[in-house]
């Protein structure tokens, strides 16, 4: 259909084009990614009403997640025109920041391709880059733009320090000859260097992985917390009440744990520990009420018990109290997603702690 892409939405008829219109977006919801990638070639065009009908169609698509991860898969295309459609639509959908993290994006691809062209290992980089996108998605823009700076940055350092490495271990081997004249056993030199340069091609960079590592926590917990704020979207109606007397035994663990969660995750957000912090609400989401409510309370969901449900909002607005502090911009998407036409307040900050967890 992209040959007549252009033609359809610039019709001068409307029936022909919004028949193409509903063509496009027909075709998004299977193919989200192929669809979007259509589009933004196209994106630029000089025709002033195709222009108008592609961005209404990609703002369209663009508002469900899939589409925006789509967009954001565009930035390494290899096509030009798709990366140039690319950072043109950021801008209008997310604003002039976004600009910056498409262009250190694409500057981080380049890096990336000349680094594996001399066999520097930038696998840990790679994951740092998805995760970033990750971290743009869910609305956490200037972090994300943070860490694509710092992302350049370290890629820059280790095709610098590995290239300085290997052209030092190269010019010891030319000289070695050298060496053997003066009495240096040449043998056990040039081996020794053969094994540095094997060394330093395949060597691990263990600086990266503390920072990998914490991103990762940070994506589990919000995947966690996302999962819980569905189940309130989808099963959740009223502003749940109940008293710990009138709830089930089981559901009364969770509280407990809350407590002692609210209590240790507050200690470290006072010393300034985000990160712990961020790790400890991960580990009880993941270890421990996620194989809860997979394991003891499917029955109780299916039934509808209140006991089951009050816990599973108290559990996700309490967690989502907690992150606001090392996760502001996050907390307060998954709030509005999920939570505020219950709650009402216009913000996590204005919601007031559960008081059964305090």
């Amino acid at each position: 259909m992209e040959p007549i892409l252009i033609d359809s939405l610039a019709s001068p008829l409307s029936i022909e084009r919004s028949r193409m219109e509903t063509r496009v977006l027909k075709i998004a919801k299977e193919e989200t990614e192929a669809m979007v990638t259509v589009l933004l070639r196209n994106y630029d065009t000089r025709n002033v009403k195709a222009r108008k009908g592609i961005d209404r169609l990609l703002k369209t698509i663009t508002k469900g997640r899939e589409g925006q991860v789509a967009v954001l898969e565009g930035l390494s295309n290899p096509d030009q025109d798709v990366r140039k459609g690319v950072r043109m639509l950021m801008v209008e959908i997310w604003g002039e920041k976004a600009a910056v993290f498409a262009t250190n994006f694409e500057q981080t691809i380049f890096l990336t391709n000349l680094a594996r062209s001399r066999d520097i290992f930038v696998d840990d980089i790679i994951t740092l880059v998805e995760l970033s996108k990750v971290t743009f998605l869910e609305g956490d823009m200037e972090r994300a733009v943070e860490d694509s700076v710092l992302i350049v940055g370290l890629l820059k350092h280790r095709y610098r320090s590995v290239e300085t490495m290997k052209n030092y271990l190269a010019e010891m081997l030319r000289i070695t000859p050298e060496l053997s004249k003066l009495g240096m056993m040449s043998g056990r030199i040039e081996e020794s260097l053969r094994t540095a340069m094997r060394a330093n091609k395949q060597r691990s960079f263990d600086y990266t992985d503390d920072l990998i590592d914490d991103r990762l926590r940070e994506v589990e917990t919000i995947d966690h917390l996302r999962a819980l704020g569905s189940m309130v979207k989808e099963q959740i109606t009223e502003l749940p009440h109940m008293s710990l007397k009138d709830m089930s035994g089981v559901d009364i663990w969770a509280f407990t744990r809350l407590k002692e969660l609210v209590r240790e995750c507050s200690s470290f957000s006072v010393t300034g520990h985000k990160d712990e912090a961020i790790g400890l609400i991960r580990n009880f989401l993941n270890d421990e009420f996620s194989p809860y409510l997979l394991e003891q309370a499917q029955d109780r969901l299916a039934e509808e018990d209140p006991s089951i449900f009050f816990t599973i909002y108290t559990v996700g607005l309490t967690c989502l109290k907690l992150i606001s502090e090392p996760l502001p911009k996050v907390a307060e998407e998954l709030y509005l997603a999920y939570f505020r036409d219950l709650e009402e307040s216009p913000s996590i900050k204005a919601v007031s702690w559960p008081t059964n967890v305090i």
